[in-house]
């Protein structure tokens, strides 16, 4: 029986139940009710009187059940207590034995960093250590490295391939086109999605960073991963690569301006996050789009992406 688990014994579980439901009961109609010996339930009266869990009425010999949320709470708030050291204390003996049992080789391919100030250092670390690639995921405001403490025009000048997969959320970002448009210019290659899964950097296929708590976290705790786990976040990023759209790398002929319109559109952002994020109104947009629809002699807005994409206006 459930109460048990609090420490009554079964026979004290019965009455006590009893008495619950039936309010001042003598010993006698508590035995019946419970199914038990007058004998075994007077005992168990007793021990429940002594816990503070049932009180006697001298008047007429009966009893009367404490209320359980009162009585029972403090022993269930304990009981989670002792569990949750329980807990603590195994979690400790777990990291206890697993570090004293891996090598330090295999401790060294998960490594956590703590700390933004240490996470944007590992980073810039990582960025400069790449020598062939750099694959990133991108999404929501920047929380520890930005334009404006990145070296990825250092690795770039080095002709290291560098990749970036960015979603919507990047894209309505304060900043996030302008900060699009550099990447562009410095030569990183660009691709768009609704989604990404989390915020990643991955160099040589070899070694990535990623915020511990996954998605939507904090990049504060950050994890390194080696070995077999950085192949795992590799052939992550090349899946989600091969599904994106093109984020266009170079110039074309027509006016910048609508250039980003276009980008901004097909990136899946609607006419009203466009016009927020290059300071226009939404007619603005929606004029400008009639002008390129005129231009490129379709009537319809998918038509008018498929142009872009197949005469590289965006």
């Amino acid at each position: 029986m459930a109460l048990q688990d609090l420490g009554l014994t079964s026979d004290e579980e019965a009455v006590y139940r009893t008495l619950i439901a039936q309010p001042s009961t003598g010993t006698d109609a508590v035995a019946e009710a419970a199914r038990l010996p007058p004998a075994r339930a007077a005992a168990a009266l007793r021990s429940l009187t002594a816990a503070g869990l049932a009180a006697a009425r001298e008047a007429d010999g009966t009893y009367l059940a404490a209320p359980p949320a009162i009585a029972l709470g403090a022993e269930l708030a304990a009981h989670r207590e002792r569990l949750q050291r329980a807990e603590l204390a195994v979690a400790e003996l777990v990291e206890t034995y697993r570090t004293g049992t891996l090598d330090r080789a295999q401790r060294e391919l998960v490594e956590v960093v703590e700390g933004v100030d240490a996470v944007r250092q590992r980073y810039i670390q990582l960025q400069l250590a790449a020598t062939r690639t750099i694959d990133v995921f991108s999404t929501g405001l920047a929380r520890a490295v930005g334009p404006g403490n990145t070296e990825e025009s250092t690795v770039l000048a080095r002709s290291v391939r560098v990749r970036a997969v960015i979603d919507q959320a990047f894209l309505t970002e304060p900043g996030g086109t302008e900060n699009v448009d550099r990447s562009l210019d410095d030569g990183v290659r660009v691709r768009t999605t609704p989604e990404i899964p989390l915020k990643m950097i991955l160099c040589d296929g070899e070694v990535a960073m990623l915020p511990l708590l996954g998605r939507g976290a904090e990049v504060d705790p950050s994890l390194v991963l080696r070995g077999g786990m950085a192949n795992v976040a590799q052939a992550l990023f090349d899946a989600v690569w091969e599904r994106a759209i093109p984020y266009q790398e170079h110039r074309f002929d027509i006016d910048q301006l609508d250039t980003r319109i276009l980008r901004l559109l097909l990136a899946g952002l609607t006419d009203t996050a466009v016009a927020g994020q290059l300071d226009l109104s939404a007619r603005t947009v929606q004029r400008r789009l009639q002008a390129l629809m005129a231009r490129a002699g379709v009537t319809t807005r998918l038509q008018l992406g498929w142009h872009a994409r197949h005469h590289g206006w965006a």
